[in-house]
This record gives structure tokens, C-alpha cells and sequence, in this order.
């Protein structure tokens, strides 16, 4: 199945196919499909998330007085990011469902699809929050402002990922990586469309 998720991540980055067509073709095995696997499938949209952020806070930064890369200034780069994480929200819980299935009903497999879920946030955790940071450390220089920046970025598009594909029992989810506190904040602001405040704040 690597291969094949491989050769179609290739395709879809190219353009010989597109979203829908990539994600017919990730989809065979759903079944035994590994949160390794999904995260795989799920990677070519979050590099492109981490390049749009960085375009998203040069454009921001541009816009603000004298270019300067102020908190205030910054802001101007929330409504962007917005529709970066709705984005790639939205495809990662197509992928989810194309490759896990909808969340069963049965208590036992329930909670083997929650631990799936907590898999694989920490995988894309593993592979993007220190993309992520890094791409925000280059604006906010405060690093623990930046780092509490980039973590609500990372929770906030796992939150849409979740809303969007049904999942929301945070007690259930088995995770290493995320911080449940942090999780139920950003599930909070999505489900509120308080996003922009959320995130202005800590601006």
C-alpha cells in the first residue's frame, strides 16, 4: 500500500490528478489502513499549508506600516491562515473517511477509531510543528509567542479535522502529543467561529 500511496502523493503533487481522484485512490484497503498511512496521504496539503503560512505572514507583514513585522501587523495575516487551516481541515477529514471509514457504533470499535485518531495526530504533530514554527518564529520573535502561536495553529487544524469528520470525544482520543486543554479551546473557537479572536489573542 506504501507504494501506491506514494506514486499517487506523486500524481496529485503534479497535478496529474486531482483531489478527489487521490483520494478514490488512497482509499483501497480502508480497513487496514494505518494512521502512519494516513498521515502520509494527508502530507502533500500540510506542506502546502506551511509554504501558504509563510506567504501568509511575508503578505501580512508587507502590508503593515514601513514593513514592519509588529504583533499588530502580524494580525492582518489571521483572516488568511483561516482559510489555510478551513482547507486543509476539510481534505484531511476526507481522508480520514476515505481511509478509516465513519466512526463506527460499536463501543469496541469506537474506541479502536479514536486511538487511530490520537495516532495520527501525533503523527502529523511528529512531521509539522516544527515546520510550523519555524515558518512562525521568522515573524514573531518572542519564542514562547511563537510557540504558543504555532501549537493553537497545529490544534486548530486537528480541531476542523476532527469537527469535519465527526470525532469529537477528546476523552477518548489516546494521544502522546497533543494537549487536550489546548484541543477543547480550539474545538471551542471552531465550533464558535471565534477562530480570529482566539488566535488574535495570543497575537
Amino acid at each position: 500500500m506504501k507504494n501506491n500511496l506514494t506514486e499517487a502523493r506523486f500524481q496529485f503533487l503534479a497535478g496529474v490528478i486531482n483531489e478527489s481522484e487521490y483520494l478514490n485512490q488512497i482509499s483501497e484497503e480502508v480497513t487496514s489502513a494505518t494512521p502512519e498511512a494516513v498521515a502520509q496521504a494527508i502530507e502533500p496539503e500540510l506542506k502546502d499549508f506551511v509554504g501558504d503560512l509563510e506567504d501568509a505572514f511575508q503578505d501580512a507583514t508587507e502590508n503593515a506600516n514601513e514593513g514592519v513585522a509588529t504583533a499588530a501587523g502580524l494580525v492582518l495575516a489571521i483572516p488568511a491562515i483561516l482559510g489555510l487551516i478551513a482547507k486543509v481541515g476539510s481534505f484531511a477529514s476526507n481522508t480520514i473517511k476515505k481511509m478509516f471509514g465513519d466512526k463506527p457504533n460499536d463501543a469496541a470499535a469506537a474506541q479502536e477509531y479514536f486511538e487511530k485518531i490520537g495516532a495520527l495526530a501525533d503523527d502529523l504533530h511528529h512531521l509539522y510543528i516544527q515546520p510550523i514554527e519555524f515558518v512562525v518564529k521568522k515573524f514573531i520573535k518572542d519564542p514562547t509567542k511563537a510557540k504558543s502561536i504555532s501549537n493553537a495553529i497545529f490544534h486548530i487544524i486537528v480541531a476542523t479535522m476532527l469537527i469535519a469528520s465527526g470525532t469529537q470525544a477528546l476523552a477518548a482520543l489516546k494521544s502522546k502529543k497533543i494537549t487536550l486543554a489546548t484541543l477543547e479551546s480550539a474545538l471551542t473557537a471552531v465550533k464558535g467561529g471565534e477562530v480570529k479572536a482566539y488566535l488574535t489573542k495570543l497575537f
